[in-house]
């Protein structure tokens, strides 16, 4: 056995002759060069103890919290144009913006808040699903979030204020943005090894598509219309309607399911779902495809329809399977539930109306009337519903503060969910009286809210609990504490999600 080292020449511990001078922190010794645990601590004697060697900083912690301020500040967008379509549609309830109708609120709705969300989540899942970079990177994802803002509001712009030019550049800005996503998930794809969830981010790369699609039939429906061509205006409604929300939302939804339900609801995914989903695509597409040119013929839409849902069939069925085994009671398990059966519904309903109508002009008063079905209760609802649970851990801030965010935007969920939907119902009835269906719409619309309250006071507890002097807040310098989860339990996997 070798011979202990001397402490003096070895330096673990310091003359005692000449201590060097060192800066102390509260509570926490520091060594010559400030790093905390570096040097030893003085025992009653006077004698210096032992030092233990100096703890390094994790170097993860500040890339979680930079990634962290990176989706919170992405994420500004989706409700920046959320706040813009409340305050749109107040416009248009209260008068001042009357004569525009529903458009502008709705469009404000969905392509800019629902179309800036699937712009950022969609690169989100796909890195998640392929386990690769994407092309480009965060710059990438960056360039194009701000283009789809910019591009929205160009085409709001124009089309209010009958300058085609505007629109025309708007749309263009719109199709681009998607064709580099398409590009980027494309080539991400080709280069993930053989990942077991690797297929369903062609569901991103297909609604992509579908987007730049639906961005130039819609700049087309305003062309058509000041030609005069009021035929060829409702073909291009049908067809621009259909591929955006059953094709560009519907697609993005369903496939995002697949992962996100059973990680909302923190139990196993279904063995058989990934390759369900992988299969679902095709009849996806397909059947969106089809119901967008029912306008040309209108039994198209009946096949459309069974094919599209045959295709939903093979991600609903493996929820269902996982909802059975492990109830959905939080908010945004329930809210999700509510969503995607009112998408089912107003599926069925759009696609029998274009069946029995005579023209696609009444083709046209049938996707009209379930508009808000669509908008608020399918997609609006689904985005609530998401956002409800990807706050706190986009937030973070540890398993305890988790939990607290977690409680807070599930507050009164069983209330809000069954009023909110209940409201909606009334809203969307045609057979009630206007100032009843107007104050369902108007309720329906104030309990949603609640989700930018909770979104708020997530981030003031959050900012509460890293303040100085905050109790339980480390102190500075301070590494962080980890919890004792497992690998597999449900903190551990929305920390991974």
């Amino acid at each position: 056995m070798s011979p202990r080292p001397d402490p003096e020449v070895s330096g673990t511990r310091p003359p005692a002759s000449s201590p060097e001078p060192r800066e102390r922190r509260p509570g926490r010794p520091t060594g010559p060069t400030g790093s905390t645990g570096s040097t030893g601590s003085t025992g009653p004697a006077g004698h210096a103890r032992p030092s233990r060697p100096a703890r390094p900083a994790l170097p993860g912690q500040a890339g979680r919290r930079s990634r962290r301020a990176t989706q919170v500040r992405r994420n500004a967008f989706v409700v920046a144009w959320l706040v813009t379509a409340a305050v749109l549609a107040a416009l248009v309830l209260g008068g001042p913006l009357g004569h525009l109708g529903t458009w502008l609120p709705l469009h404000a709705l969905l392509l800019g808040g629902i179309g800036s969300a699937i712009t950022t989540w969609s690169a989100h899942f796909a890195d998640t699903l392929l386990h690769r970079p994407a092309l480009g990177g965060a710059a990438l994802l960056d360039g194009r979030l701000a283009a789809h803002s910019l591009g929205t509001a160009a085409v709001l712009t124009g089309i209010t204020a009958a300058h085609q030019a505007l629109a025309l550049v708007g749309a263009a800005i719109i199709t681009a943005q998607a064709a580099a996503g398409v590009v980027a998930i494309i080539v991400q794809y080709r280069r993930a090894v053989a990942p077991r969830l690797a297929a369903l981010a062609l569901h991103y790369a297909a609604a992509l598509v579908l987007l730049a699609v639906g961005a130039v039939l819609g700049y087309l429906i305003s062309w058509a219309d000041d030609a005069g061509r009021a035929p060829l205006a409702d073909i291009l409604y049908l067809a621009h309607t259909t591929t955006m929300l059953l094709g560009f939302v519907g697609v993005t939804v369903l496939g995002t399911l697949t992962v996100l339900w059973p990680t909302m609801l923190r139990t196993p995914m279904e063995p058989t779902a990934p390759r369900w989903a992988a299969r679902s695509l095709a009849p996806l597409v397909a059947g969106a495809a089809l119901v967008a040119a029912s306008g040309l013929w209108q039994p198209l839409a009946a096949l459309g329809a069974v094919v599209y849902l045959a295709g939903a069939m093979g991600v609903l069925v493996p929820a269902f399977i996982t909802a059975r085994r492990v109830p959905p009671t939080s908010f945004a398990t329930a809210s999700a539930a509510a969503a995607i059966a009112w998408f089912l519904c107003s599926t069925g309903y759009i696609t029998t109306g274009i069946t029995l109508a005579d023209s696609a002009a009444q083709a046209r008063e049938a996707i009209h009337a379930a508009r808000l079905a669509l908008g608020a209760g399918f997609a609006l609802q689904i985005l609530v519903a998401a956002l409800s649970y990807l706050t706190p851990v986009m937030l973070g801030g540890g398993p305890a503060m988790t939990r607290r965010t977690n409680a807070i935007m599930d507050r009164w969920a069983a209330y809000r969910v069954t009023a909110a939907n209940a409201c909606l119902a009334l809203a969307v009835t045609p057979t009630l009286p206007v100032a009843v269906r107007a104050t369902g719409g108007i309720l329906a619309g104030a309990i949603t809210a609640y989700l930018l309250v909770g979104m708020a006071q997530c981030g003031w507890a959050i900012a509460a609990s890293r303040a100085p002097g905050a109790r339980g807040a480390a102190p500075p310098g301070a590494p962080p504490q980890h919890s004792h989860h497992s690998p597999h339990s449900p903190a551990r996997r929305d920390a991974q999600c």
